[in-house]
């Protein structure tokens, strides 16, 4: 059975987006609310990359030292305009693969989150650490029964 799962199966579905043409403070703003620390990049509804915690504080800082540099409008500035702070490179994974694609995935590429698309690459949902060990720990309770 553990094997036969589909990441359609495991993935969460209801996720926090921003849109390209949103702000890095927008993207911040939804990271920090919602306590996530990734946030999928959209036009429209296509994927186009993750954006995380991480490289909006690495980008925040560096431009902090940058004293020709407004913060403020750093930070008001489209996501767009920073194309090197989305994640782009990431696999992707289709709702019909595998779980043990995802876990194989992960432990190669030490990733902790991967986006769902369908043929077309619009969004579908997320599959996480968090997705796999809450699968795992169900599937442990259910043969424990």
């Amino acid at each position: 059975m553990l094997k036969q799962t589909k990441v359609s199966e495991i993935m969460s579905q209801n996720l926090f987006t921003i849109e390209i043409t949103d702000t890095l403070r927008h993207a911040d703003e939804i990271m920090k609310r919602e306590n996530v620390r990734y946030v999928p990049v959209l036009e429209g509804s296509k994927y186009i990359g993750l954006i995380t915690n991480h490289r909006i504080m690495e980008y925040t800082l560096r431009h902090l030292y940058d004293f020709n540099e407004d913060v403020n409008e750093f930070v008001e500035t489209q996501i767009l305009d920073f194309e090197n702070i989305i994640e782009k490179n990431l696999h992707l994974l289709y709702p019909e693969d595998s779980i043990q694609k995802v876990l194989e995935l992960f432990a190669k590429y030490r990733y902790e989150v991967l986006p769902v698309v369908d043929w077309d690459k619009n969004l579908v949902g997320i599959v996480s650490t968090t997705d796999i060990l809450l699968f795992i720990n169900k599937y442990i309770q259910e043969e424990s029964q």
